[in-house]
């Protein structure tokens, strides 16, 4: 029976009224008056991510409000693992977990409601529950209470920082022990068990020991006993209860009999099973079949006053994306069968609406704000780097016409400098212009083309450009720094240099072109066209990107060094035939292998990709399934916290304009992809640029109106 979900406004902010792809790791608990109330996270692609934010509802147990977010994404900090609880006084917690990968910072936090029962049930703001002396602590499960009247939390908790979101092989199982209710708690226990162990849950045991059993990654539970109402534990040993490495569920039942949910029997995360055990967990019986089905996991339950047992579990987390609840009784466990007349299985509370990337794209660009100048006609090609809430996006532009050229010698390099929190542009800095004088070179007249920008230290962004008038003269690719307490650039410019097998010499086009003939290039040479294409990326604390010559139908991987003056060539890829590959995108997999889209201005026009075990020796371009119907326009590949994301034109067009339709693809592994964002415009939306700052994804893109190209603005604003 699948339920549905009550809007109340009163709630506030809901998670109903943003786009979900994904939502799992439910939570249950109920109040004397039969109040249910069900926990369970979601945000962003994928788990984990910075976007992640833990939600709430409740209702009479078939009726729910809408789901309210009870905790946010918090300077690049997710909340995650909710878990409910009500004590013995009858407050409900809410507890969760919030991490942060970048600053090792991993912590348990709660909000108390002191009346669950009230017609709108009022939260206390957050807190964090201590924990002090443990760099990293987290948990997954409810407190219980001893019978000496203890509050015992269980805790997955480390000594080292950890940058990362889970600490893995260092990992111990504990307990947080409080002795007032809760006011404050001392973390007790540290017991190993095989890597990915976490997930611990505790029970008393009628000779009053503690009994810990814990997820592990090693194909049974472990388990670890206190004497001591769990102060100390003997060493983790493993148990004899099967798991797939996922969330169990443990309790005592009001009969004195324990409680087990778990995978039995399973292939995969499949097979969820209720079992009892009336010997304090030495023996198990078969038990009642929940849900056979593949991708069900991590229960959490709940007996009420009169016996009714309440399971709620998840579903193929990205795709389906439903919470579920199994309803039943301590008889049904016992017969392995329905007896009592009260099971009632696979009701979906919550499910995940399909994904739609238009409406995706429709939602970024209606917040897109301007960042050109008003007396600029033609705009272009952006980049951006973020620091202190500040956006600063480099451009080409010209206040002639609409479009960019190489051969137009009015098109010029600059900056825009875009506050975050109004979103409003507060300084636009010309950065370079053809026969401009500065301090130690005067540029030739020509254009000034593709800017492109890194951070280069804690007070300077270095910007980069190229200097062109195709066939009068080599093309030059300079550098300059902008200074960001002045919010000034420095008088100088600098010529970049580009190291080759034959050596180390100022960034031309002849020098690349020469370093792929010796490769087996066959293209004429070109005097201008000599660009770093992609986005800056960070691997292994190098920095690469792609040295491009558009016109010449060259790419290459390249590495910046580290005084970021010199870009040293690695490996060309580059097409055979007809293919012209003109632009390209490079990312590194989680294989260790490298993978390259590149446009491609002959054949077909659709994008070509080729593949790299080291960066230098690369295959010959390929086209795959992945893109079927692209056009010839420059291509995204980036990875912001374990999510790849693919942006591709397609040759769709809207109302007959080129270049109105841009797709964003996302992918865990490089493998598979699932459509994110699609953008419809007949303004044109074309070179798109992304980058990650405080676990927000901002972008640029170039638009136009009315001319030709559709190059007339460069827009700026957040993708996720």
């Amino acid at each position: 029976m699948k339920l549905v979900w009550l809007a109340v406004l009163a709630l506030g902010s809901f998670a109903a009224e943003l786009p979900r792809s994904w939502q799992g790791i439910p939570g249950i608990e109920h109040t004397p008056k039969g109040r249910v109330f069900v926990a369970w996270y979601t945000g962003g692609f994928k788990e984990p991510s910075v976007t992640n934010s833990v939600l709430l509802a409740y209702g009479d147990g078939k009726i729910f409000t809408a789901p309210e977010v009870m905790a946010g994404p918090r300077d690049g900090a997710r909340a995650f693992d909710p878990t409910l609880w009500r004590d013995p006084a009858g407050r409900l917690w809410y507890i969760y977990n919030r991490g942060n990968k970048d600053t090792a910072e991993h912590g348990v936090w709660a909000r108390i409601c002191n009346e669950p029962d009230a017609k709108t049930p009022a939260w206390g703001t957050e807190f964090r529950i201590g924990f002090d002396e443990a760099a990293v602590a987290f948990r997954m499960n409810k407190p219980i209470v001893l019978s000496t009247g203890e509050w015992v939390l269980p805790v997955t908790h480390a000594a080292q920082k950890t940058y990362d979101w889970f600490a893995r092989s260092t990992q111990l199982q504990g307990v947080a022990i409080s002795t007032n209710k809760g006011k404050s708690w001392k973390l007790h226990g540290a017991v190993k068990a095989p890597e990915w162990a976490l997930e611990n849950m505790v029970v008393e045991l009628r000779d009053k020991r503690l009994w810990m059993l814990t997820r592990t990654g090693a194909g049974v539970l472990w388990e670890s006993f206190s004497s001591d109402r769990g102060k100390t534990w003997t060493p983790g040993a493993a148990t004899k209860i099967a798991s797939p490495g996922s969330r169990f569920f443990v309790r005592r039942l009001a009969s004195g009999n324990l409680l087990l949910v778990n995978h039995h029997r399973f292939q995969g995360r499949s097979h969820l099973t209720a079992q009892l055990s009336t010997d304090d967990g030495k023996t198990w019986n078969d038990g009642l079949l929940l849900d056979e089905r593949k991708n069900v996991s991590y229960p959490d339950g709940v007996e009420d006053k009169d016996g009714l047992i309440s399971v709620v579990y998840d579903r193929d987390r990205q795709g389906a994306g439903e919470i579920l609840q199994a309803q039943f009784t301590e008889k049904d466990v016992l017969a392995g069968k329905p007896v009592s007349g009260r099971v009632q299985l696979r009701q979906v509370l919550n499910a995940l609406a399909p994904w739609d990337p238009k409406a995706a794209g429709d939602r970024v660009m209606s917040a897109l704000v301007n960042v050109s100048g008003p007396e600029v006609k033609g705009a272009h090609d952006a980049e951006f780097v973020i620091v202190d809430n500040r956006a600063y996006i480099v451009s080409m532009a010209n206040e002639v016409q609409p479009g960019e050229n190489a051969e137009w010698p009015f098109v010029y390099c600059t900056m825009s400098i875009v506050d975050l929190r109004s979103m409003a542009v507060i300084h636009r800095i010309p950065m370079a212009r053809g026969k401009q004088a500065f301090a130690n070179e005067t540029l030739p007249e020509g254009a000034c083309f593709v800017p492109r920008i890194i951070r280069k230290d804690a007070n300077t962004l270095r910007t980069f450009f190229a200097s062109e008038a195709p066939r009068q003269r080599e093309a030059q690719s300079y550098y300059r720094d902008f200074d960001l307490p002045t919010t000034a650039f420095h008088p100088a410019i600098h010529r970049m240099k580009i190291q080759t097998a034959a050596g180390t010499h100022d960034m031309q086009p002849a020098r690349f072109h020469a370093d792929a003939v010796a490769q087996g290039f066959t293209r004429e040479p070109k005097d201008y066209g000599l660009y770093t294409i992609d986005s800056f990326k960070t691997i292994d604390n190098a920095t690469y990107t792609v040295v491009n010559n558009y016109p010449g139908g060259q790419n290459a991987l390249a590495r910046l060094n580290p005084a970021m003056d010199t870009f040293e060539v690695l490996g060309h890829f580059n097409g055979e035939g007809p293919e012209k590959l003109t632009e390209a995108a490079v990312n590194r997999l989680p294989d260790g292998t490298w993978l390259a889209i590149a446009r491609q201005d002959g054949g077909t026009a659709n994008y070509m990709f080729a593949s790299s075990w080291d960066g230098r020796l690369w295959t010959t371009p390929r086209y795959r399934d992945l893109i079927a119907n692209g056009a010839a326009s420059k291509p995204n590949f980036e990875r912001f916290n374990g999510t790849y994301y693919l942006g591709w034109q397609e040759s769709t067009k809207i109302d007959g304009v080129s270049r109105s339709v841009f797709n964003i693809d996302v992918s865990t592994d490089g493998i598979r992809w699932k459509r994110r964002y699609r953008f419809e415009t007949n303004k044109s939306f074309q070179y798109v640029s992304l980058h990650e700052y405080k676990g927000a994804i901002y972008l640029t893109v170039t638009q136009g109106d009315t001319s030709p190209s559709r190059k007339e603005r460069i827009l700026f604003g957040q993708l996720e």
